[in-house]
């Protein structure tokens, strides 16, 4: 009989000690869930900030793009009106322009 209580005291501390590490084991993977969900919190924070940012610099850039489109157009325009003021027919009056030549009659 000594030995089947023993055995059963043994079994009984071999059961205590599992559900003792089961425990732990639980502890250990709350703290880890709550870090890791801290983590994530802070990560989902970033992302939404940089997906902030850079939708604030595509909106910065088709403006900007824009500008750069306008004041090429203008520097486009003037160089050809420097050009067109130094060709050297432009003082040579159009065949419209000019009086018709006097009829014979």
């Amino acid at each position: 009989m000594m030995s089947n209580r023993e055995s059963a005291r043994r079994s009984r501390m071999r059961k205590q000690k599992h559900l003792e590490n089961l425990r732990n084991l639980v502890n250990r993977l709350r703290i880890e869930n709550r870090e890791l969900t801290s983590r994530l919190r802070f990560l989902l924070y970033h992302c939404h900030r940089v997906r902030t940012d850079n939708d604030s610099l595509r909106s910065e850039y088709t403006v900007l793009r824009q500008k750069l489109s306008d004041i090429q157009q203008i520097l486009l325009f003037k160089q050809l009106q420097q050009f067109s003021s130094t060709w050297p027919y432009n003082n040579v009056p159009i065949m419209s322009e000019q009086t018709p030549p006097p009829l014979i009659i």
